[in-house]
């Protein structure tokens, strides 16, 4: 069993963080449809394999 348990969300400042765009990026990003983010009570959390999955959704079609 791993010693740390990954997180399954994170917050908008931490999503921020890991794909390297400015909170008001990510807030706005917040507002589309197909963005990983929800509500838990009062906070709103991004879905960690959701983001991974909108990122390679993001990607696809794109050559290098």
């Amino acid at each position: 069993m791993p010693d740390k348990l990954e997180p399954l969300a994170v917050s908008a400042p931490e999503a921020a963080r890991l794909l390297g765009v400015s909170k008001p990026t990510l807030y706005e990003l917040m507002g589309r449809e197909d963005f990983p983010a929800f509500k838990l009570g009062r906070r709103t959390l991004i879905s960690v394999d959701g983001l991974r999955e909108w990122v390679r959704n993001q990607t696809k079609g794109v050559s290098s």
